[in-house]
């Protein structure tokens, strides 16, 4: 399936955003389609000189606004208001928008409910969960510098996230594949449903493709022209059985809670996943198994 050619409106809260991140923005940006409209929003005469030289590199339309209100924004309401304009003129299909604020999130739920892409851009620190739920994407200023100067940002517990999104994806694969198979594209677009702010920047990689061909139990593959995700053949489901027995019987009474013999599987075999050998829960390929009886939580042999 084609990936949708994008025609982009960009808007920018200047007052808000560092002009150093333009540039990564915009290469961002290519990955979607094409810029029709690109404005920034900002009472231009308190910008910095950094500002105006990168807008002008970027041919991006200054949209000067006086704060002439106590408590309110007048480059944020004419941001709002010429982004509704601009979907009712049905230029473009996509928004960009360009700010780490919150006051926004009303305007990415009303783009999205005219059918429009919409696209947040913002801070790690200081975008609230709400304005990234509200739309479609969301990429982070951090993740998007390419300068090799910047000190690159390591997320905090980046190894349990990593862990994380590993489970999620193998559970993808297993719910959404045929035969435990998915294809690449495919996966990306429903990690996104699920996580707006979903990156493999996030986790080190610079592509979906690298992060997958990290995680123990998933391999890759090319047909043609696509890329296939899918869980590596698991051990037999015999050999599983016989481990299982074998737990059991190390311990004196010949009877093991569950989800101790779960743990003990997954020493053994960190990927393993019940999920793969066609059961639902695990208890059921702990019951399937002749001369085990489950009961309790527990299990004991016959």
């Amino acid at each position: 399936m084609e990936k949708t050619e994008y025609k982009i409106a960009l808007l920018i809260d200047s007052e808000n955003v560092s002009p150093k991140y333009i540039k990564s923005v915009m290469n961002e940006i290519a990955k979607y389609g094409r810029i029709v409209i690109a404005r920034f929003y900002g009472d231009i005469n308190n910008l910095s000189k950094d500002w105006h030289r990168t807008a002008q590199d970027h041919a991006i339309k200054p949209v000067h606004q006086y704060n002439v209100a106590i408590g309110k924004n007048a480059a944020d309401m004419a941001m709002a208001l010429d982004a509704q304009e601009m979907m009712y003129q049905e230029k473009v299909n996509a928004f960009f928008l360009v700010t780490s604020d919150s006051d926004f999130t009303p305007l990415a739920v009303k783009l999205r409910e005219g059918g429009m892409h919409v696209v947040g851009i913002g801070s790690l620190k200081t975008t609230t969960q709400a304005f990234k739920s509200a739309c479609n994407e969301f990429r982070y200023f951090e993740y998007l510098n390419d300068d090799e100067d910047e000190e690159e940002v390591v997320p905090k517990n980046v190894e349990a996230d990593k862990a994380e999104i590993d489970r999620t994806i193998k559970g993808i694969i297993i719910e959404n594949g045929v035969d435990n198979r998915i294809q690449l594209s495919r996966l990306g677009d429903i990690l996104v449903n699920r996580f707006s702010d979903f990156d493999p920047r996030k986790y080190g990689h610079k592509s979906l493709s690298s992060l997958a061909s990290t995680i123990q139990g998933v391999m890759l593959n090319q047909e043609k022209t696509t890329t296939y995700v899918s869980l590596k053949p698991s051990m037999q489901k015999e050999e599983i059985m016989n481990e299982i027995v074998e737990i059991i019987q190390t311990n004196k009474s010949k009877e093991m809670m569950l989800t101790k013999i779960k743990q003990e599987l997954e020493k053994r075999h960190p990927s393993f996943n019940y999920a793969e050998l066609g059961f639902t829960r695990f208890s059921k390929l702990v019951s399937s198994i002749p001369h085990v009886l489950v009961s309790k939580n527990a299990a004991k042999l016959k």
